[in-house]
């Protein structure tokens, strides 16, 4: 579910700069990237339940 929020967030900073609002879609950009890095460092910090 989050990461379908990043692609939408990412999407919608695509067609903020394809319809010419630069500063909108910098900031939209900037806010998906600051949360793609938060949401990869939290799954990145999950013990992964090895058995061998």
């Amino acid at each position: 579910m989050d990461q379908a929020v990043l692609f939408l967030l990412f999407a919608l900073a695509m067609l903020a700069g394809w319809f010419g609002h630069r500063s909108l879609a910098l900031a939209l950009f900037g806010l998906s990237f600051v949360l793609s890095v938060a949401d990869y460092f939290h799954h990145a910090t999950d013990a992964l339940p090895l058995s061998f």
